[in-house]
């Protein structure tokens, strides 16, 4: 199975990497190289997640009705290569604040047609989805694992401008391989099912709500943790200054280890059970990251943190597909856009308890997150299937 997904996983990896580089650099970037005030970064992140939340809507509707892949795949990495070419060609705030920030925006939305996509393949080749899943997510944390520190690094060795130059050569790939590697009439197969089966989507909307809003707190949870971590350790618990870097290396190490053995868990527990007591595992780690005040304890909390997120990321997917009825891509839009909404919250709420209070708060508080998940956990009804989510439900 392995083999036969590498072309796709190939896919995934590229248009993942280039979020990977691009998202966490563009604030640095606004303020370092651009020389802008901080609230500019609320500027640039507030329009683009409008535009990329709003498409990723449309897309969804485009996909459970029949559209193909393909094109929706060619406008994200279109729209990435031409915000990159306008970076490099003319670095200024005036082409960032127009084509960068209608390309990048458009970009995100790959997301959305490549879970979706995969639970294509996965559903026509009879390709088991939890298991598929996995793959996906795990690819996934690996680009997160390489780019954001490929983005400053060439940041610390050549300079900014050397980051788009990178990115536009990444965008050039990611292009080449949605024309190589996505075949041109492929769309979902279950369109046909669309237009008869609005009471059977009804009756698990409630349910697809709850399970989102369940993702969006654990989002908010990993958010509020993960981006104190590097100056609670550096500022507050006195570690020297590689340590962020190390801990966030063993918590993506742990990450896609525990995601690449999630279907096996998932045998033996539902996807709700697993995500309440993932969520008491998210608790647990986030009072040993706030108690860190050496390099073993440290090790300790990141291989905590890797194994909650890993264990959340590899379920997640599964689970709010599992309420989709036959929209499919309403179901993953509702999933990216959870994802998105938690660190869009996340982000900003970081630095202002850390402004009125300090960075240990932060990751303290990251735990009544967490708890927020369990509680709507805890009143959901049980997903129809918990290995095999349908892909439709009977009209």
């Amino acid at each position: 199975m392995l083999v036969a997904a590498l072309p796709f996983l190939s896919l995934i990896f590229s248009s993942a990497l280039a979020s990977a580089m691009i998202v966490p650099f563009m604030g640095y970037y606004i303020v370092e190289g651009l020389g802008q005030q901080p609230w500019m970064i609320t500027v640039y992140t507030g329009f683009a997640a409008l535009l990329t939340v709003s498409m990723n809507r449309w897309i969804a509707k485009r996909l459970d009705t029949g559209s193909r892949f393909k094109p929706l795949l060619l406008v994200a990495s279109i729209s990435f290569l031409a915000a990159t070419v306008a970076m490099v060609v003319d670095g200024q705030l005036a082409s960032l604040l127009s084509v960068g920030l209608v390309g990048f925006g458009l970009s995100n939305t790959a997301m959305v047609s490549m879970f979706t996509y995969g639970r294509s393949i996965a559903d026509g080749r009879g390709i088991e989805p939890n298991r598929f899943n996995a793959w996906l997510r795990a690819t996934t944390s690996l680009a997160w694992m390489v780019g954001p520190a490929l983005s400053f690094g060439l940041v610390y060795q050549l300079g900014v401008s050397f980051v788009f130059q990178a990115c536009m050569t990444l965008g050039i790939v990611w292009l080449v391989l949605v024309l190589r590697i996505v075949p041109a009439q492929e769309a979902r197969d279950l369109a046909s099912n669309s237009e008869g089966s609005g009471g059977a989507d009804s009756g698990l909307d409630r349910q697809l709500w709850l399970a989102s809003m369940a993702c969006f707190f654990f989002a908010v949870a990993h958010l509020l943790c993960s981006a104190a971590l590097p100056l609670f350790y550096v500022q507050e618990a006195g570690l020297p200054s590689y340590a962020a870097g190390l801990s966030f290396s063993v918590k993506t190490a742990v990450e896609i280890v525990v995601i690449l053995n999630v279907p096996r868990l998932m045998v033996l527990a539902s996807a709700r059970h697993l995500l309440m007591a993932n969520s008491l595992l998210a608790i647990v780690a986030f009072g040993v990251l706030s108690m860190v005040d050496s390099m073993p304890v440290m090790v300790i909390g990141a291989s905590l943190e890797g194994l909650y997120y890993g264990l959340f990321a590899g379920v997640s997917v599964s689970f709010v597909q599992s309420f989709a009825g036959d929209r499919m891509g309403r179901a993953t839009s509702f999933y990216v856009n959870a994802l998105f909404f938690g660190g869009l919250v996340a982000g900003p709420a970081v630095g202002l308890i850390a402004q009125f209070w300090d960075f240990r708060t932060s990751i303290l508080l990251a735990s009544v997150a967490a708890l927020a998940a369990l509680l709507i956990l805890a009143v959901m009804r049980p997903e129809p299937s918990p290995s095999n989510p349908p892909a439709a439900q009977p009209g």
